[in-house]
């Protein structure tokens, strides 16, 4: 009998749900308290290797390359630090339910690479995996939370049991919604420090693993501001060119109501508009990396129109298609950034130029600290406002600027020690 059907038989279903509910909650309760001794057993031993003063072995599974900045720092400062020994292990993008779904070899390898980093190849030439057991590791950071997207050897529940995992969320959460997905039960059970964005977001995610932090085995701190101080770091001057301002629209990868927003659809044609009537400003489209592979699989787009939409980009001489891993350059050489509900909009925050924000239909709770930086925001609401804002910015009208400085200074004032206060915590 299905759930429809189930539903229509109102003294069926409703004590059917009571009950799967009471048995899914059980099943996840045994599988936390699992996870709680092995990171229980596991800091035991690394207590022991630190008292010992021995080197420890430090993990990084990299698979998403957007998402390196925020490790990058802690990575960086562990290379130049004795007591440690870092270690890239990188896996292939493309893997949905465990399966790797291009078999054509690691872009995420070649690309750490190319760019001079020492790293391990996860995908064997035989197409099984890397055993990192091999590494010993004491510490370990996946990039990304999403069990799902990782080998069944590399998921969380695999590595708990020889290695103390730790997270960096690989994106900042603007509303609530955005916390349940990424700060998620089913990876979050078996980690053992998480560095939340800031001290508010630490009360939600104790609150969350309430019996971790009641017997003192799981920990979290507010060093996980990372990526901002990885921008920071990169920051340049910007480069002389022959336009009188750069924009920069970061739209959305998902429509989808409950974690989407992206307003790809509602300002595509004001963007290319403006784009169009000012030949002198320079605008860098810098969608989401999923988010033209996801309008294609929810059928919003088909591939044709994909590659219209970029052959229109490339045609413009006033127009950049940017699909590149970094974005930290971007960043400091745009004068304006107009997006909607993203988690770069922090990172593009310290660079305290402005933001045009644009709300989309769908109605966020956000986060108190993100809800005090959009105030500091231009915010539209429709396309007339995206205009307004525009013209106004691009004459040098930026009347927000000063609330912007003083947000930045009330959200981000210590930053750039998180890295620092990260590798402390692993001392501690």
């Amino acid at each position: 009998m299905n759930k429809e059907k189930l539903k229509k038989i109102k003294v069926i279903y409703y004590p059917y749900r009571a009950v799967k509910k009471v048995i899914t909650g059980s099943i996840y309760y045994i599988q936390y308290i699992k996870s709680l001794f092995y990171i229980s057993k596991n800091k035991k031993r690394v207590e022991k290797k630190i008292g010992k003063n021995e080197v420890l072995n430090v993990v990084f599974i990299v698979q998403y390359i957007p998402g390196w900045n925020k490790l990058e720092p802690i990575y960086s400062k562990m290379l130049n630090d004795q007591r440690f020994n870092p270690i890239i292990v990188c896996v292939p993008l493309n893997i949905q339910n465990h399966a790797l779904m291009d078999k054509n070899g690691n872009d995420t390898y070649k690309y750490f690479i190319d760019h001079g980093y020492k790293a391990i190849d996860a995908l064997l030439d035989e197409g099984g995996w890397f055993d990192l057991k091999q590494l010993k590791p004491d510490y370990l950071f996946h990039s990304r939370p999403y069990n799902a997207f990782m080998p069944r050897t590399y998921t969380s529940g695999k590595i708990v049991k020889y290695a103390l995992i730790c997270n960096v969320l690989y994106g900042t959460c603007l509303s609530l919604n955005e916390q349940k997905v990424c700060i998620n039960r089913n990876y979050f059970k078996d980690v053992y420090i998480y560095y939340s964005f800031d001290s508010l977001e630490s009360v939600y995610y104790k609150k969350m693993n309430k019996l971790g932090f009641i017997f003192h085995i799981q920990r979290c701190y507010p060093y996980g501001a990372t990526g901002i101080e990885q921008i920071l770091k990169s920051k340049i001057d910007n480069k002389k060119t022959n336009y009188k301002k750069t924009v920069l629209w970061t739209p959305r990868w998902s429509t989808d109501p409950f974690v989407g927003g992206s307003n790809f659809f509602n300002y595509r044609s004001t963007i290319t508009r403006l784009a169009e009537d000012n030949e002198d400003i320079l605008f860098v489209f810098r969608p989401h990396p999923l988010m033209f592979s996801n309008f294609v699989k929810t059928g919003e787009m088909t591939e044709k129109e994909v590659e219209q939409f970029k052959k229109y980009c490339k045609i413009k001489d006033n127009i950049i298609l940017d699909e590149s891993n970094d974005y930290s350059e971007i960043f400091w050489n745009s004068d304006i950034l107009i997006t909607d509900l993203s988690g770069i909009v922090p990172e593009y925050f310290i660079t305290k130029k402005p933001v045009i924000y644009c709300h989309s239909n769908v109605h966020f709770q956000y986060t108190e600290s993100i809800e005090k930086l959009l105030h500091s925001c231009y915010e539209a609401k429709n396309s007339t406002d995206v205009n307004s804002y525009f013209y106004q910015l691009i004459n040098s009208n930026d009347y927000m600027q000063k609330n912007r400085e003083d947000c930045v200074n009330e959200l981000f004032k210590d930053v750039e020690n998180n890295s620092t206060n990260v590798i402390k915590s692993f001392l501690g």
